[in-house]
């Protein structure tokens, strides 16, 4: 993100991210890892995300959060009459990524996300 959030803001997203995460059916480590939070986070930090704990002022976390939240919006855009493509998609593998886009984000981090995001959204390649 190009600016720190405010405290509200960041309720608002752990609150949306939290949401996605769990629609994409993930375990806690998986949740723990995409939102790149630091090694030895809690389980229980996700169940204060979605009860109105903010994310940490933390730029690499923010950054994460806006890339599961831009990910779901093209996922949801690209599929917008099934609700369970977005689930699908993720978890199958894509000839475009050559590989499964969930396991490329887990792998390869915040450059996984963007790869995985750019495909959704051909725009987000015009920023690099």
């Amino acid at each position: 993100m190009s600016k720190l959030l405010n405290e509200d803001e960041r309720v608002q997203l752990a609150r949306l991210v939290s949401a996605i995460l769990a629609e994409w059916k993930l375990t806690t480590e998986e949740s723990l890892s995409l939102l790149g939070m630091p090694e030895g986070s809690k389980g229980r930090e996700l169940s204060r995300f979605k009860r109105g704990t903010p994310l940490p002022p933390d730029e690499t976390v923010l950054s994460h959060a806006e890339h599961i939240l831009g990910i779901q919006e093209s996922l949801h855009r690209v599929y917008p009459r099934n609700h369970n493509m977005p689930l699908f998609w993720l978890t199958h593998r894509n000839k475009q990524l050559r590989g499964i886009p969930l396991r490329i984000m887990l792998d390869d981090g915040l450059h996984g996300m963007g790869r995985v995001w750019g495909i959704l959204d051909c725009t987000q390649n015009w920023k690099q």
